[in-house]
């Protein structure tokens, strides 16, 4: 029989069944937050990324460019609580912008720098996690999620280790900023290789993500990665994977099947999102 672990309120026990719920994290900004955040993006962030990124002549204006663009949506999101960040990517939409494009160029790699911040002591976890929330809104408006009935009762999402290995550091740091974004998480630590398929055959998630710190087992992975979507309840369901050996080696995504990966903790929130919005839409 499967077992699966989900995050359980204090006190109580796995017998006892359900999850703990998403951390209710309503922080209203002052503007002193706002100033502070404003000067590391403006005088730290910005700056370390395009150094980065260098501009030799035969730089193409438009990468320096979206490097800007995503330090600038970094530093909306975290600001006050207002439609700047909407607006501002309502506006790239309207110049011709896809919404793959938008995901892929601006809101997952705008992620992905909070997640930076964070982890060099530049943001605190309530600034990162209320970003990471208004991108998750802004995944939410540009998809019409709106429409889809207990959407929230969907944000499911299934953590595992690839088989053979077990949980790392890094996973309890992405479950972290999961449950604080709003997803029911749960996890399954057994290097059973059909364990998560046995997981989603009877229980429905939107997303499963996979943590992999080894090449050795890739071709295992790959395997469980093709279990889980041919026992799935949810037929659509989106995959992500993450960990050093991807960091490593970014095709591992094609490698075993995967359909996206996610630096760290804030960017696989909106990874997951999007994922979700992919199969309810």
């Amino acid at each position: 029989m499967a077992s699966v672990k989900p995050d359980y309120f204090s006190g109580e026990t796995a017998g006892g069944g359900g999850f703990l719920p998403p951390l209710a994290i309503t922080v209203d900004l002052p503007d002193f937050r706002y100033t502070k955040l404003s000067k590391i993006v403006t005088e730290h962030v910005l700056p370390k990324l395009v150094a980065l990124h260098g501009q030799p002549p035969s730089l193409p204006p438009a990468a320096v460019l979206r490097t800007a663009e995503i330090a600038e949506l970094a530093k909306l999101v975290m600001g006050p609580d207002n439609e700047d960040a909407a607006n501002y990517l309502l506006r790239m939409k309207d110049g011709g912008v896809s919404l793959d494009d938008l995901h892929a160029e601006l809101l997952e790699p705008a992620a992905r720098l909070l997640g930076e911040l964070w982890n060099e002591d530049k943001a605190d976890f309530v600034d990162v996690t209320i970003g990471v929330s208004r991108l998750q809104r802004l995944v939410h408006l540009f998809e019409g999620l709106g429409q889809i009935p207990e959407y929230d009762a969907k944000r499911r999402v299934l953590l595992a280790a690839a088989p053979g290995e077990q949980h790392s550091l890094g996973s309890t740091i992405v479950q972290k900023f999961l449950r604080a974004g709003g997803w029911h998480v749960w996890s399954c630590a057994s290097p059973n290789i059909a364990e998560p398929a046995e997981i989603v055959a009877t229980e429905w998630f939107g997303v499963v993500g996979f943590s992999l710190g080894s090449d050795v087992h890739v071709e295992q992975l790959r395997d469980a990665i093709t279990m889980v979507r041919e026992r799935s309840l949810n037929r659509k369901i989106g995959i992500m994977i993450g960990g050093s050996a991807v960091s490593r080696d970014a095709d591992l995504v094609n490698k075993v099947g995967a359909d996206g990966t996610a630096a760290n903790g804030p960017a696989a929130v909106v990874l997951a999102k999007k994922l979700l919005a992919e199969a309810l839409v």
